[in-house]
């Protein structure tokens, strides 16, 4: 053999050997695509499968609650909520790139809000009536609602596990096309190197070399997988902890709520009693009362009737928060209401001196509310503008549009900063934070209305200027 011939088959083979390399180099990065496509699509079963169990886990909690009462049933509950929003915002990022399964899920998770909500309706029923409760639960309301979870789960399920079969199909393939190039390309370098024999068995061992450092790079990108689901796992635990501060941020804030509902109840009554015996006591039911008597059983009144109210916003600031607030929605007359919120503050207003005018539509006009939320936010705005108001006037008005009622509170008062008015809508936030304020309050009138109002379906705003007075824009829809 000559030297031209054993030049030709010594580079012969390292092209051979150059190009086993480079094709199970490109079969094992295909091979990795592969294996997570697989890995991707198990964990979307997974998640799915962990949706509708804790959907399970929070119903069958449910169901103990209503039939026996126990309140321990509802940590499970509570579990399968909080488990069911961390599986769907798992999906949502694992299906962003697919359309069709990210309708489905957009499509799922919109039954599991409903079904979330079915919950909470039969769980506050149970606490009021569990004769109406256990009603609701046979209605069959949820188990349908159940069902189209179910169903649309199932689908895309379905969906994935179609394509595991075919991903997994296709890395078998693709693993026994890795097998075949390199069982290919070593019987080839063998073959070749055996013909050269020893005169080329340098050529040989560098072939090894090179083959070596190719296992060598595939044990390198196997430890950096290694290092990659470490990490991973690292995130995870992450992520687990961030839930658990969460979950105990709701349980302080429920806590709070509790506390605030049962001490604003234990001060209601007191104080009711208070006013009622200073009203007693004003009127001379006790017996004769002098001017300065009377002047001073009327402030009486008047603090006791503004420490009612502190307590009433408090009441439902708790409710709210802890999402009992009910709403009672029947037809109500936008005259009539508009009429009736404005005679319970305009003895106030004309006390302090101010003009009081009220404008109320005289057409027909109706919409459908809580007819008592509705005074309440109104009343509301009307006590603030007169506290923040020292001359000039409050007006009230009240207009129906094609698709929405609106009330309009106009003040003289002190105005609003442009940075300060979306801050009067935070709970216990006040314009003069200082303890020796002027004007008194706890802060949670406006923000108590906002909610009332979101909670029935409208919004309440600000237009203010300092020295210039304010106007809020309150609606409903009708």
């Amino acid at each position: 053999m000559t030297v031209r011939q054993k030049i030709a088959i010594a580079l012969a083979s390292a092209v051979l050997t150059l190009l086993v390399g480079v094709a199970a180099l490109a079969v094992v990065i295909r091979l990795r695509g592969a294996i997570a496509a697989v890995d991707h699509t198990n964990a979307v079963i997974r998640n799915l499968d962990g949706a509708l169990g804790a959907m399970v886990d929070a119903e069958t909690g449910q169901r103990g609650y209503i039939i026996t009462g126990d309140s321990s049933y509802l940590g499970p509950y509570h579990d399968g909520r909080v488990a069911v929003d961390s599986y769907f915002v798992a999906l949502r990022q694992l299906v962003g790139d697919d359309r069709h399964q990210r309708a489905r899920l957009d499509t799922l998770q919109e039954l599991a809000n409903a079904k979330v909500q079915e919950l909470d309706q039969s769980v506050g029923l149970r606490s009021v009536n569990a004769s109406a409760a256990l009603t609701h639960v046979r209605s069959g309301v949820g188990k349908a609602l159940m069902d189209s979870v179910r169903v649309v789960a199932n689908h895309m399920i379905e969906t994935e596990r179609r394509r595991l079969a075919e991903r997994d199909e296709a890395r078998l393939r693709i693993r026994d096309l890795a097998l075949g190039v390199i069982v290919s390309g070593t019987l080839g370098a063998f073959l070749l190197a055996f013909v050269t024999n020893r005169s080329i068995r340098t050529d040989v061992m560098d072939q090894q070399r090179a083959q070596e450092q190719m296992e060598a790079q595939a044990k390198l990108l196997e430890e950096q997988q290694v290092t990659m689901e470490e990490t991973l796992e690292q995130l995870r635990e992450t992520t687990t902890q961030a839930e658990e501060a969460r979950d105990a941020a709701e349980v302080a804030n429920r806590a709070k709520s509790d506390f605030l509902a049962v001490m604003s109840h234990e001060l209601r009554t007191p104080l009711n009693a208070i006013v009622g015996y200073a009203e007693l006591l004003h009127d001379g039911v006790a017996g004769p009362v002098s001017d300065v008597q009377r002047e001073q059983l009327a402030r009486v009144q008047l603090s006791a009737r503004h420490l009612v109210e502190l307590v009433d916003d408090i009441l439902s600031f708790s409710r709210i928060e802890s999402g009992t607030e009910n709403i009672r929605a029947a037809p109500i007359d936008l005259a009539e209401v508009t009429r009736e919120a404005g005679a319970l503050v305009e003895p106030v207003a004309t006390a302090k001196g101010l003009r009081f005018t009220i404008e109320a539509p005289d057409e027909a006009a109706s919409f459908t509310s809580d007819r008592a939320k509705v005074r309440q936010v109104l009343v509301n705005l009307l006590s603030n503008a007169i506290k923040f108001t020292d001359e000039g006037g409050i007006s009230l008005r009240s207009r129906a549009e094609d698709k929405c009622v609106v009330f309009e509170v106009t003040d003289t008062g002190i105005g609003i900063a442009p940075e300060h008015q979306e801050q009067v809508f935070e709970t216990f936030w006040q314009v003069d934070q200082t303890v020796t304020r002027k004007r008194g309050g706890a802060g949670l009138g406006l923000s108590v209305s906002r909610r009332l109002a979101r909670a029935l379906g409208g919004d309440l705003s600000v237009e203010s200027a300092i020295g210039k007075g304010s106007r809020f824009r309150f609606w409903l829809p009708r």
